[in-house]
Order: structure tokens, then sequence, then C-alpha cells
């Protein structure tokens, strides 16, 4: 210990105090060798394993040199080095080898551990694994939401017992989420590869291809690799709003973290076809949102990005959930059913405009003013389907009830009632309060696209591209939970 006038130096009080000796390792860069770690000790590897059923007896083949829960290590470890060649190169590495049978150990007992060969999986053997994993792979993602379900309550996200908040909810009880297209591994399949005149061996190679008809013997088309799973996506918005297509297979998830570093666990990760007829980002997030409502009972609400629209916060409002995203700006005003009613006896004309109620007044040019009415409080009602309205003060000094999901009436006369009033309509502060933390979505995006090799798909098609996802997604909840586990130990050794 180096002491300077009888007092411990900042660096030594870290090193005696386990609890911010944590907070200083989760504030650096890990290393690889940590989440391997946490990799090979997490129980959701081996759980999924459990849904590969064995091969039959007399089936034509070698035995398999590995059980099937390394083939889903290897997949885990794809999110980690960001390709089979480096996954495998790590495998046969002793020390990685090593970290791994430490935690199969751990979880599985000494016995399997010993059981396992002296080096881990070359990449052919990850490839005839992966083709086994196909079949399985709906039985995996449902078991992968289940754990991750259970990982989040377990940290203490969503649950019933933390007071629940509609204007100033906990970050550990809204769920975020959005649409990642990943570059393909290859480049758009309309270009066309041609090769250049003038060497021998390209002449050889185009009398080989040419056909007397063609109008250009000289140039011959090379075969490009074509990609299943990729199809055009646009980001950044519609085009005429300054989006810009892309070309990849795209993935929509969800996660849910609180306000402590790398506490993020992502609950749900499915692919998203391709053209139309699928309803797109904002179909897939409704259906995951509401699975992950279902699984966690105590969750408040839910971010997106503009994908959402009015069709898309109803069902989630219904559910319960405060659906969070902007506004467009191309939403024109709306003129709602006025108050007839008021115990003033004058008649209150009541509009939409972005996303908010607002009272109508008639100025003396004749033009009709808009006024934003003073918002008292939200009210849920029901539990089955919820029903929410707005208590607003208005211009009299009375208060006004207003609905803000669709009514059966709005649906007869076609009313998009959600898509013009909001539960927290932009510029105010329970907007302020949630959406703040919708960039988290793109930080896992960010994450994702440096973690792959030259920030490209590794796969082909979409089943393959599915499993990469999912590894990605398994090797993010297990250094989760490790951290979490390491510093709730340091945190009771405090304590003792």
């Amino acid at each position: 210990m180096v002491a300077t006038g009888g007092q411990d130096t900042p660096e030594d009080e870290t090193a005696q105090d386990p609890l911010k000796q944590a907070d200083l390792d989760q504030s650096v860069t890990l290393l690889e060798t940590t989440r391997v770690r946490a990799l090979a000790s997490s129980p959701d590897v081996y759980a999924l394993a459990e849904l590969i059923p064995p091969r039959s007896q007399g089936v034509a083949g070698r035995v398999a040199a590995f059980p099937d829960f390394v083939g889903l290590l290897f997949m885990g470890a794809l999110g980690i080095f960001g390709s089979a060649r480096k996954t495998a190169a790590a495998m046969a590495d002793p020390v990685y080898w090593g970290l791994i049978a430490e935690g199969v150990g751990a979880c599985l007992g000494p016995a399997e551990s010993l059981r396992l060969p002296a080096r881990g999986p070359s990449r052919d053997m990850w490839n005839w694994h992966s083709k086994r994993l196909h079949p399985h792979i709906p039985a995996l993602q449902e078991r992968f939401r289940e754990l991750a379900a259970r990982q989040a309550l377990d940290a203490g996200y969503a649950s019933t017992e933390r007071p629940r908040s509609l204007t100033a909810p906990e970050r550990g009880q809204f769920a975020v989420g959005d649409g990642a297209v990943v570059t393909s591994p290859v480049r758009d399949p309309d270009r066309k590869k041609t090769k250049k005149k003038g060497s021998k061996k390209n002449k050889d190679a185009e009398a080989d291809r040419s056909d007397s008809s063609s109008a250009d013997a000289d140039e011959w088309v090379k075969p490009r690799r074509r990609d299943p799973g990729a199809g055009w996506h646009v980001e950044g918005g519609e085009e005429d709003e300054g989006g810009h297509p892309v070309f990849g297979p795209k993935f929509v998830h969800t996660s849910i973290r609180d306000d402590r570093p790398l506490s993020r666990i992502i609950l749900d990760m499915r692919y998203q076809p391709y053209g139309k007829g699928h309803g797109g980002e904002a179909a897939l997030a409704v259906t995951m949102l509401l699975d992950a409502a279902a699984r966690l009972p105590g969750l408040t609400g839910a971010c997106w990005d503009g994908a959402l629209r009015g069709l898309h916060r109803d069902p989630l409002m219904k559910t319960g959930l405060l659906a969070v995203s902007p506004q467009h700006d191309r939403i024109a005003p709306r003129r709602l059913t006025p108050v007839t009613d008021c115990p003033c006896s004058q008649r209150h004309d009541l509009w939409s405009k972005d996303g908010a109620l607002h009272e109508a007044a008639i100025l003396e040019t004749g033009e009709v003013h808009l006024t934003p009415m003073t918002r008292i409080r939200l009210e849920p009602r029901g539990r089955r389907r919820c029903r929410w309205y707005q208590l607003s003060r208005l211009s009299c000094g009375n208060t006004h009830r207003e609905r803000l999901d669709a009514t059966e009436e709005d649906r007869r006369r076609g009313f998009n009632r959600a898509e013009h009033l909001r539960q927290h309509p932009p510029d105010t502060d329970g907007y302020t309060q949630c959406y703040r933390w919708r960039p988290d979505a793109e930080s896992l995006n960010a994450q994702l696209d440096s973690t792959l090799w030259n920030r490209r798909m590794i796969a082909y098609g979409a089943p393959q591209q599915t499993i990469v996802m999912l590894g990605f997604a398994l090797a993010q909840n297990a250094l989760t939970r490790h951290l979490h586990q390491r510093t709730s130990s340091h945190t009771d050794a405090r304590t003792a």
C-alpha cells in the first residue's frame, strides 16, 4: 500500500472498496475474456440446448464430437467475436477454451466439463451444427423470450412491487426498440460485374460464354452470390422525409434496462421480411411489445421512433401501456366533438393539434385560433382492455374528460383517434421524461454494427442470419447477468 501523509491514495481507496472497484470495472471497455466467461457461465445457453433433440440411433454418419450445448456456445460467441472464423480460432485457443470449460463445469458439473475435447469446434463443425438449428429456430426464439423476461424480473425491471407513475416512470419500467438493417455481405444484386477487354484470359473466357448472335461479345457477366435474406429497406424515415434505402436483412429488437451501465437486457429479436404485405417494422413492433407486456406485468410503456403511428399505438394503449413516439408533422389539426353540456352553458369547440387537445376561439378577423388546454392528469381505466382518458381544463375553468384511444364509433366513421391525440404529446414533460431513453435502441444498433466483422452480416439467408442475431442477444444478456451477479456479490461483501 502506498500512503502519503498517513492517508491512502484514491487508488488505494478503490482497491479497498469492492463496490467502487466493480463500478470502475464497468466504466472501461470489457475484455473478450470477460464476455466469454459470462457466456459460458450463463444458464440460458444450456436451457436453449435442451430444445435440440439428440440424434436418433442408427443414423448414418460419425458421432458428433461435441454436445449440442457447444453449438449454442459457438452461436453466442459469434456475438462476441463477430465472425465464425475468429470464433473458431478463439475456441482453439487454450485460454478461451479453458474459460468455456470452467463455465460448463459451473453450470453442468465437473463431469460434463471433463468430457469436452481438448479444443473447441472448427468452423466446418459450426456450419454443420448450425444447419441442425434451423428447424428449431421458432422454439429457440420463444424460449429466449421466456428466459429474457425472467432475467428482467430477477433484475427488478418491470416489477409490480415498484410504484407505477404515468408522468415520471422509472427507466426500468420502460421498453425501447428499433429496427436495424445490417448491411448484406453481398452488394446490390442488380449491379453486374463486367470483365475488361485486353487480356488473353478474358478473351478465352469470353469465347466460351459468348453467343454468335450476341451484340457485344467482348463483355460477360460474372455470376454473383445472392443473399435470400436481404432486401431493400428504408432507414431514417420515409424516402420523402429524408430516409435512405439500405440493402440487407432487417431485424426488430426490444430491450429494457435501468440507469446502471451495462445493464441492458434484450427481450426479443425478430427478422422482418422485406417487401409489402408483412406489416413492416411497426406491425412487428406491436407484436413484440404486446408479448413483452404479457411476460412483464409491471411494464409501464415503450418508446419507439416515428414508425409507430396511431394504428399501432392504439392496441398498445388498450393493453395499458404508454406508447411514446414522435408526432408526424404532416398531420393536420382535426376538429373533435364539441362540449355542449358544460355547466357554464357555453359551447366549447375542441380540436386536436400536434397530438394535444386545443380549444378553438373565433378572432375578430374571423380566423380560428387554437389554444392548448391545460392537462390535469391521465386516467387509465379497466384491466383486460384498458381505456385511456385525459382530464383537461376548459377556458371557463371547468374540467373535461376526453377519450384518447379509439372507440367503436371512431372505427365506424373512420377516425383514427390515436393518431391525433397522444398520452404524452411532444413538448410536454411526460414526453421528455420518457422519450429520452429512446437513443438506447440506437446504441444497440451501433454495438451490433461494431461487433460484426467488416460491419456486415456474416451469414446468408434469413434462418442463418436469425441464428447470428439470436447469438448476439444471448451474449449480451449473459454479460448483463454476469456483471449484475458480480456487483451483487461485491455489495453483499461490503454490507457483511
